[in-house]
């Protein structure tokens, strides 16, 4: 006979399935109630507001430039810069890139900023701006684009709004891409090439949002408290046949799955990050993917389930990859042809999307960013020594800027996505740190770092590379190093079943 679960047993299964999938535990952090009031100002409204005007480009295909007054590429652009420039504080440029596929109309970015006290260090906020339609390369059909991109162009506006106005130590940047559908041409370009706008550019993060606008068909009420968060490990998980990464793997941009789980959760515990353990979809991309390939910690947010046949993931069990769309989504959705799907399609329209849902993500970003923008450097030159059975001694050196109260040292199973508990450390090199002081068991195989922390309680990302720790010793994993090798860039896309 099964035994029933007690009250104990049942808390520690939901601490559990936070841990692995959710939202890390927050009680041992600090908000602020300035980032708290910037989360709740964010206005579903002018998000709606802003898809909707994208939609009535009938147009936003890279390559269109402006067919007639008020429609086409060119109009949502000059849109988009009187937007941005509108906002008090926002320095604002249009960012002209070479897109092969067009010819005869120049393209560009929308790029604005606001100053930090350290102009070089900076939180990137973005998402691109052109729509497409079935064909790839149709730059006169109508491509409302009320999901992708009308919603992601919302909440990067939004988010411009309610941060303008407040002071950082980084600068955040918001950047509206163009080119993204045919092969991020656009965010490309202005990865590799910030020294245009920022003099010794360090990016700490760059947070991308696409397609979070919440479809009405493809997603049920409880898919409406959650979100997807991509992130790749190290080697990167992006082609069809890719599987997932695992838990036991490290990257920069795994880091800030887990700085966004902590301080999202913290702020906005009203939804549940999913992560998603792989750059994006199998064999689909976005802008962050352009960030990644310059070396720059990179994530995507987005909806839970999208109408569009592309899988979530490599989880599946068979073995021709990639995995079949999920079935939680309406037939008409999984069209491998792009032809009755909302995504990629004329029928991809703001009375689909759910304003609410893409302001909550809108809010998890407005955190995750504020917070960081407001934290000191990340300790550097990291390292740990000994083994989990007798515990381990720490060594690293002050981030660079100062502006630190206290550094604090926190680890995760092999198993797990985020850590357990933080506890204070000092440079006190001799200390011997228990994995029972780090939430675990003696024994256990384990990954540790550190954060700073400033005196008000904003934190840092923790340290890469993390150091993972076993039974016999310590050891800084040897392909840590290798988030830096890009992948080639993703072919043209083809029409119809395109490869982002």
């Amino acid at each position: 006979m099964k035994r029933p679960l007690t009250n104990s047993t049942l808390l520690i299964l939901v601490i559990l399935s936070l841990v692995l999938s959710g939202f890390a535990q927050s009680g041992d952090i600090k908000t602020d109630p300035e980032i708290s009031a910037i989360v709740s100002s964010v206005n579903s409204t002018n998000i709606l507001n802003t898809a909707t005007t994208m939609q009535n480009f009938r147009t936003r295909q890279s390559c269109s430039g402006e067919p007639e007054k008020g429609h086409g590429v060119t109009a949502a652009r000059d849109y988009l810069f009187q937007q941005y420039s509108a906002i008090s504080g926002l320095q604002v440029k249009l960012d002209q890139f070479t897109h092969p596929n067009c010819t005869t109309s120049p393209t560009y970015n929308v790029i604005a900023w606001l100053p930090g006290k350290d102009p070089s260090r900076l939180v990137i906020i973005g998402g691109h701006y052109d729509s497409r339609t079935t064909n790839v390369f149709d730059n006169t059909s109508d491509a409302p684009g009320g999901n992708d991109s009308g919603a992601q162009t919302g909440v990067v506006l939004e988010l411009a709004r309610v941060i303008a106005g407040h002071t950082f130590d980084a600068t955040i940047v918001f950047i509206s891409f163009s080119g993204e559908e045919q092969g991020l041409y656009g965010s490309g370009e202005i990865a590799a090439n910030l020294s245009k706008y920022f003099t010794n550019p360090e990016v700490i993060v760059m947070l991308n949002t696409d397609i979070p606008g919440g479809d009405k068909s493809a997603n049920k009420p409880a898919d409406f408290k959650k979100f997807r968060l991509y992130s790749s490990g190290i080697p990167r998980e992006r082609f069809d046949n890719d599987r997932d990464g695992s838990t036991d793997n490290t990257s920069p941009s795994r880091g800030v799955m887990r700085y966004v789980g902590t301080w999202g959760g913290a702020y906005v515990p009203a939804i549940t990050m999913e992560p998603e353990m792989r750059e994006d979809r199998p064999g689909r991309a976005s802008d962050h993917v352009s960030f990644i390939n310059n070396g720059f910690p990179a994530v995507r947010l987005m909806e839970t389930f999208e109408c569009s046949p592309s899988p979530p993931n490599n989880t599946c069990t068979q073995s021709l990859l990639p995995c079949p769309p999920p079935a939680q989504i309406p037939a008409f959705c999984k069209d491998q042809n792009f032809i009755t799907t909302h995504q990629h399609s004329p029928h991809d329209l703001v009375k689909f999307i759910t304003p609410t849902y893409a302001a909550t993500i809108a809010q998890v970003i407005a955190a995750s960013a504020a917070s960081l923008a407001r934290a000191p450097g990340s300790p550097q030159n990291f390292s740990a020594q000994g083994n989990s059975v007798q515990g381990i001694t720490i060594k690293f050196d002050d981030p660079t800027g100062g502006n630190v109260d206290h550094f604090v040292a926190a680890a995760r199973s092999v198993a797990e996505n985020f850590y357990r508990q933080r506890i204070t450390v000092t440079h006190d090199t001799k200390r011997v740190i228990t994995a029972e002081e780090l939430g675990l068991k003696s024994g256990d195989s384990f990954f540790v770092s550190v954060a700073s922390v400033d005196k008000v309680g904003h934190e840092s990302l923790f340290a890469y590379s993390e150091v993972r720790c076993d039974s016999t010793a310590c050891k800084i994993p040897p392909y840590s190093t290798k988030f830096r090798e890009p992948l080639p860039p993703p072919p043209p896309a083809k029409d119809p079943a395109d490869k982002e």
